[in-house]
């Protein structure tokens, strides 16, 4: 029997950080990785993926919480878990991540175990 890795979008604009997730994850996830809220409801509307790995401040005038409402409404309907990747690390930042919507946060600058432990941990949850 094979294993299929589980399917994960990224969504991050910063090249970078891009490419050190597609580096930590690419061992373990069939990665996708969108660089706007437009590239990631594209990639939702062909793809159903299991794990979304969003940053929060995408450079551009819609949110990664946004992002998350309008992929959880119809037509999108998406319910895979959602891990909030953000700079956003002040006293009650995760809380009002979790309140939005997201399953877990993961605050920046991230560690490689913080990152896949948290992945696990949702995609656990999920089955």
């Amino acid at each position: 029997m094979t294993h299929t890795a589980p399917s994960v979008l990224v969504v991050e604009d910063n090249a970078e950080t891009q490419l050190l997730l597609d580096h930590i994850l690419a061992t373990k996830y069939d990665t996708t990785i969108a660089t706007s809220v437009d590239a990631a409801i594209q990639a939702c509307s062909t793809t159903t993926f299991q794990l979304l790995v969003m940053d929060i401040n995408l450079g551009e005038q819609r949110t990664g919480t946004e992002l998350l409402h309008i992929l959880r409404d119809p037509p999108h309907n998406v319910t895979a878990p959602a891990i909030a990747l953000t700079a956003y690390a002040m006293p009650g930042d995760q809380q009002r991540f979790e309140q939005e919507g997201f399953d877990a946060y993961v605050s920046k600058p991230f560690s490689q175990d913080d990152l896949l432990g948290t992945m696990e941990t949702c995609l656990a949850a999920s089955t």
